[in-house]
């Protein structure tokens, strides 16, 4: 195993230094001499090209996180375009081996329902129903938690991923149902790994899809989503992101009978026109004290708290992701017990050669030196690996390795996980 740590850290030194080098060769020379609009038309050639934003825009998960990036990329073409109903799909299908014994299994896979009608100019109407499928391995707990169904079901095969409600403007969105998170606006820097990964970032957790905390899928929520556009103090940057989110009596996630009180959550991005952004967030979930007395036994002893700063670059071929959370009452060990620790997350990519692209990084998440109810319990493992993408992230072909280094609560090791997989979206 420490040979294999060692050899993806090789790996993901070479991609850097790889990246750094295009970087670097891509920087403009210019002289002080220089016309001032000579200057201009210098920095302009060095902004990411339409297509490269679309390329990113497509890694993510978070739809409504599109909606607002079209609004400030193309905002005359969203408003000029036509109402939209239209049914969707993705199969997702993985083999694993994780030394135990290898499974054929969903990863991810999901099909639903959106719509989007401009019933007064610049004004809009939209919603969202999605539902996730694990026909093929519904026990998936252990070696993806971002895809892991939610508590609430509408079977054994078949879960609700998204259900909401909207109204829009160039400005503003407000929204109510189940939606991605104010907190995952940051913390889905990390989350493109394939089969794997968004361990360390808090969005996913005590092995939920973050429903019910208010960090990964909100349930029951209450969303607001603006872009400022006066707060941009230089020409570089894109309007400021800012949103807003709350829930009030959600399950405490693996308690039986307690509920949280008012859960509110809070992000911010700021982004550049050369791919570079940078995020904070924050999520609150309050606790009656009158519960911690029953509460204690598993770890929590106050409100559960989530707070994550992270950092994105990307270029023609390259993306480099970072985020780094302060949980506390937040996760918890595979037999239910909560603890406050620190995650770090890393994300890699690079274009090696036309359709072919490395990927490389890592989770780490250590629970602090004083929670000796967690045990030995961390997260620690290294993400190295490659796919050929057809169009984009929308269809690709993928094969990783899951180099471990995490214990369990009771001090056992994590295998090593090989995963092979597709992803096709439908249309």
């Amino acid at each position: 195993m420490n040979s294999g740590i060692r050899l993806l850290r090789i790996s993901l030194c070479c991609l850097y230094l790889l990246v750094s080098a295009r970087v670097a060769s891509a920087e403009p020379v210019i002289s002080i001499e220089q016309p001032v609009n000579t200057i201009q038309e210098e920095q302009d050639k060095y902004q990411v090209a339409d297509e490269v934003r679309k390329r990113e825009l497509g890694a993510e998960e978070d739809p409504l996180a599109r909606q607002q990036s079209e609004h400030v990329e193309t905002p005359e073409e969203v408003i000029a375009g036509p109402d939209k109903f239209r049914l969707y799909g993705s199969v997702r299908v993985r083999y694993r081996d994780a030394g135990t014994g290898s499974i054929w299994g969903d990863g991810g896979s999901r099909f639903g329902l959106s719509g989007r009608w401009q019933f007064r100019p610049e004004t809009w109407l939209f919603g969202r129903g999605e539902a996730g499928i694990n026909l093929l391995d519904t026990a998936d707990l252990l070696f993806n938690r971002g895809d892991r169904p939610p508590d609430t079901r509408l079977g054994d095969e078949v879960f609700l991923r998204l259900l909401y409600l909207g109204i829009e403007t160039p400005d503003i969105m407000l929204t109510a149902g189940k939606n991605w998170s104010t907190y995952y606006r940051v913390s889905s820097f990390t989350d493109r790994f394939q089969g794997t990964g968004a361990s360390a970032s808090g969005t996913y957790n005590a092995g939920t899809d973050g429903g019910n905390t208010g960090t990964g899928r909100a349930d029951g929520v209450l969303q607001t989503r603006g872009v400022l556009g006066t707060i941009r103090p230089t020409s570089i940057l894109k309007p400021l992101n800012l949103n807003f989110q709350l829930q009030h009596g959600q399950p405490i996630p693996k308690v039986d009978g307690i509920d949280y009180q008012t859960t509110f959550g809070i992000s911010s991005v700021l982004d550049t026109d050369y791919g570079a952004a940078i995020g904070l967030a924050y999520n609150h979930a309050n606790i009656d004290s009158a519960d911690l007395p029953a509460l204690n036994a598993i770890g929590i002893d106050g409100d559960a708290t989530a707070a994550i700063i992270g950092a994105r670059w990307y270029g023609d071929a390259w993306y480099v992701g970072t985020v780094v959370s302060r949980l506390k009452n937040h996760e918890a060990t595979g037999k239910n017990f909560y603890f406050d620790g620190t995650g770090w997350e890393v994300y890699a990519q690079y274009n090696l050669y036309k359709r072919w692209w490395a990927v490389g990084g890592w989770n780490r998440l250590e629970p602090d030196s004083g929670e000796t109810q967690a045990g030995d319990f961390n997260i620690d493992y290294s993400v190295i690996g490659v796919r050929y993408s057809f169009q984009g992230f929308r269809q690709m072909i993928f094969a990783n390795a899951r180099l471990e280094n995490s214990l369990t609560q009771d001090g056992l090791e994590v295998g090593n996980v090989y995963t092979i997989g597709v992803r096709w979206d439908l249309p």
